[in-house]
């Protein structure tokens, strides 16, 4: 028999599989976007706003987003 503690953790383990699967889109789409950006001859500032229109996320996160990516795509 399960107890409320057992539930309450299997709740909380799904719930944080499913945020960690939407960041992980998220993530990939703002990849594809500054990489994108970049082969377009976009300004960093042109890539943050499409990031965040695109992702609706915050300047800030935009700014996270190609601090991950943007130097993987300048390298290539």
């Amino acid at each position: 028999m399960c107890t409320l503690f057992e539930e309450i953790a299997r709740e909380s383990e799904m719930k944080g599989k499913l945020e960690g699967k939407l960041e992980g889109k998220l993530e990939g789409k703002a990849e594809g976007i500054i990489e994108t950006g970049f082969d377009c001859g976009l300004s960093e500032n042109d890539i943050l706003e499409r990031l965040q229109q695109k992702l609706q996320v915050s300047l800030e996160k935009a700014q996270e987003y190609f601090e991950m990516f943007g130097k993987q795509t300048v390298k290539r």
